[in-house]
């Protein structure tokens, strides 16, 4: 039969050596296990400082060429894995205390050499080889407000220039780039230039992967660029990431722009520099990516750890989630008994994210492999079994279980940290006969009898909710008289029920609500009037003749019916006071005469000016229950007499009261909703009708929440009234500078306020 292997991204790669052994036994070993190859020897680990950074150079008894690493959390903690390679002779943990690193714990698992790196402190790493060594270097801490906000997947650095041999000189193109010293990028609005620049001519090969990622491969070289990830997060480029690929057949700089957005791109190789010209792409279909061997896109995809080109192209045995996930295991959070899943789907997935590329792998490697990144305990039974096929990216490692599970027919149970898979009709069997179990089991059950006393409410009332409760044989009496419940159940059921009852039956809780109802009044006037008396007589009598047959005297006065002067002897040509008497204004009056009495004139000057100010305080009080309307009022109610239809009278009467209706409902986390009509209506002897005076009405009707104490206004009113009036004798009373002599002038202003405030505040009893 053909042995299809499985395809998997370079993220499950990552996983595949350090699970390969622990899931498969020795079917899991490396390819190059399996044909007998020699283990390599470590014999030193060599901790040291440089340049303010923490070292680990681990050497063996031949060239290290293969490595995988990746960081776990609690405890925090650097994985390296070297396959085939032996490190027995480091049986104890090494204490370092060097930096960050603390403790380096070996183990040997199969021909897997592990190191943990017990870490202080998250810190900047990078694994790279150098002379046939292996490098683990180890920043200074990483900041953590950085780190959450910015994540830059580390690259791993290009191995040191080695001496070009001559014969591959000779083979070289005369003049051709062998080293990339440099990759700049300059970002705008529209686009972003990529300038590439080596020390000779550059032929570059560009292509495009799946139409976010431009690919430049530089043949023939290798690179000195540091950093080898240069972040950009503009013009469409989210960064530029450099890598090294060497093997024996062909060594190679590739360059891989990430792009956020679809672009058009130009590449322009000018000399020693290649520049790559990107714009936003007019049309909306990206391009179609290019036909890259399947090594070339593994190589390709964003690096979480640092691998070496052999471990890219090697055969896998079987799939494995990304390094990344792995890393992250020890923060998986196992699905609870009640996020179970049972033959079925949920909507709801909360594993962590993982990506896969299976290609008729096992259905039962892949379960294990499942169990291993949720760190839970697997069982399967007989029959499960079938290939799996499925290209997954990042999704939710529940999710893609329980879809993979779906297509074979299977469902799975999770029993605290045990996961069980089987075929859905036989968990759906074993659901039922456990039901029937269980349902046989309560009828065998003996019932028991309880008397529950109700302290807050109708026990009646209670009845209907604790019957749900209730299995099919049980039932409950209500004694209305001692407020009693009688309940009769199997035992099991008894405890939820009395449970209920002690939920159900709490004390209700009361309000007091204050109201306080303010009316402010403030009223002014002002009034300044003038007064003019005139008796003017011409005659033989006076002295003053008018020499004339007729006539012979003249006479001038005030008009008829008016008021005498101050002197008395006329009348006011002009009278237009200010009020003036017995609690009023005042007057000041002139008198100029002849001694002749022959004329007279009167002036009288009268002001008058009021200012009045009130204030109205009402403080209605009352206490309610829970969802229960209360009333309080206090006032007069004011008869009206009105026609009957029989010809008579009849009298009816109006409230006019202060009252205050509230309905308060205590929220859990003690606020206080209510419903308020508050009033302060009282007769007004301005305005009356037969006798009766009319209702001067005040009154508020709101809902509101408030804070437990907290004080607010529900309402107000402002009512401002403004007048004034001028009383003149025509043409004298505009006259400049004497016109005031000829007129009265009257202003008034009356302000009228009300305002209206609650205040809650929930009863608690004393504790005594």
């Amino acid at each position: 039969m053909k042995s299809v292997q499985p395809r998997i991204t370079i993220s499950c790669l990552l996983l595949l050596v350090p699970f390969i052994f622990m899931l498969n036994g020795c079917a899991g070993t490396t390819p190059s296990a399996t044909q007998g190859t020699q283990l390599v020897v470590i014999d030193k680990i060599e901790p040291r400082e440089a340049d303010g950074k923490t070292e680990l150079v681990i050497s063996g008894g031949d060239p290290i060429l293969q490595y995988t690493s990746f960081q776990l959390t609690e405890p925090l903690r650097l994985v390296v894995d070297i396959p085939d390679a032996d490190i027995s002779n480091f049986k104890d943990p090494l204490i370092v205390n060097i930096g960050t690193v603390g403790t380096i714990t070996p183990t040997q698992m199969d021909s897997i050499a592990r190191l943990e790196i017990g870490l202080s402190q998250a810190a900047d790493t990078k694994v790279y080889q150098l002379n046939g060594k292996l490098i683990v270097e180890l920043a200074k801490p990483v900041d953590t407000a950085k780190a959450e906000t910015e994540t830059i997947t580390a690259v791993p650095p290009a191995e040191p220039v080695a001496p070009v041999p001559a014969a591959e000189a000779s083979i070289q193109e005369k003049g051709t780039a062998t080293v990339v010293t440099s990759v700049k990028a300059k970002a705008g609005k529209d686009g972003v230039n990529v300038v590439i620049t080596g020390n000779g001519t550059i032929q570059p090969n560009t292509f495009m992967l799946e139409g976010k990622r431009l690919v430049i491969d530089i043949p023939g070289a290798i690179h000195k660029v540091r950093p080898t990830v240069i972040p950009v997060r503009k013009g469409g480029l989210d960064k530029v990431r450099v890598g090294q690929h060497k093997d024996r057949d062909e060594k190679k700089v590739r360059v891989v722009l990430d792009l956020t957005k679809t672009m058009e791109y130009t590449v322009t190789p000018s000399g020693n520099t290649v520049i790559v010209a990107m714009n936003v792409a007019a049309a909306a279909a990206p391009e179609a990516a290019a036909e890259v061997p399947v090594q070339e896109k593994a190589a390709e995809a964003p690096p979480t750890t640092a691998v070496s080109e052999k471990e890219v192209t090697a055969p896998p045995v079987q799939p494995a989630a990304p390094a990344k996930e792995a890393a992250e295991d020890a923060a998986i959070r196992p699905l609870s008994q009640e996020e179970a899943l049972v033959v079925g789907t949920t909507s709801r997935y909360t594993g962590k994210k993982i990506s896969l590329d299976l290609q008729d792998a096992d259905l039962i490697t892949v379960m294990r492999l499942f169990a291993e990144v949720a760190n839970l305990n697997i069982i399967l039974a007989p029959d499960v079994k079938g290939k799996v096929t499925v290209r997954m990216v990042k999704i939710p490692w529940d999710q893609a279980m329980d879809i993979i599970l779906r297509m074979n027919g299977l469902g799975y149970v999770l029993e605290e940290n045990i996961l069980r898979i089987a075929s859905t009709a036989d968990l759906t069997k074993e659901s039922e006969d456990q039901f029937r179990a269980k349902e046989s089991k309560k009828k065998a059950e003996d019932l028991v009898t309880r008397v529950v006393s109700i302290n807050y409410t109708a026990a009646k009332t209670l009845e209907p909710t604790l019957k749900k409760s209730l299995s099919p044989r049980g039932e409950t009496v209500a004694d209305e008289r001692t407020n009693t419940l009688i309940i009769k159940d199997i035992a099991r059921n008894m405890d939820e029920v009395l449970a209920l009852i002690k939920v159900l039956d709490k004390a209700i809780p009361q309000v007091m609500i204050e109201a306080k109802i303010v009316e402010a009044t403030l009223n002014f006037s002002r009034e300044l009037g003038v007064q003019w008396g005139l008796d003017y007589k011409s005659g033989a009598g006076t002295g003053n003749p008018t020499g004339l047959q007729f006539p012979n005297s003249i006479g001038v006065t005030g008009a008829p019916g008016a008021a005498a002067g101050p002197s008395g002897v006329g009348r006011y040509l002009v009278n237009l006071p200010a009020a003036t008497g017995q609690g009023a204004g005042g007057a000041i009056g002139f008198t100029f005469g002849s001694l002749s009495k022959a004329f007279n004139l009167d002036l009288v000057l009268s002001a008058l000016e009021s200012t009045g100010e009130g204030k109205v305080i009402s403080t209605p009080r009352v206490s309610a229950l829970d969802n229960k309307e209360a009333k309080i009022s206090q006032g007069v109610s004011v008869p009206y007499q009105s026609a009957a239809k029989d010809g008579g009278t009849s009298v009816s009467f109006i409230d006019a009261t202060l009252e205050l209706i509230v309905t308060p409902h205590v929220t859990p986390d003690n606020k206080i909703f209510m419903k308020i009509l508050a009033k302060k209506n009282a007769p007004d002897s301005s305005i009356v009708v037969n006798g009766s005076p009319s209702i001067r009405k005040n009154e508020a009707e709101t809902e509101l929440l408030l804070s437990d104490g907290e004080t607010a206004v529900i309402g107000g009113i402002l009512i401002l009234e403004r007048g004034e009036s001028v009383s003149k004798v025509p043409f004298f009373g505009d006259l400049p500078l004497i016109g005031w002599l000829f007129r009265t002038n009257f202003a008034s202003e009356q302000k009228r306020e009300l305002l209206i405030f609650v205040k809650p505040n929930i009863v608690r009893a004393e504790v005594i």
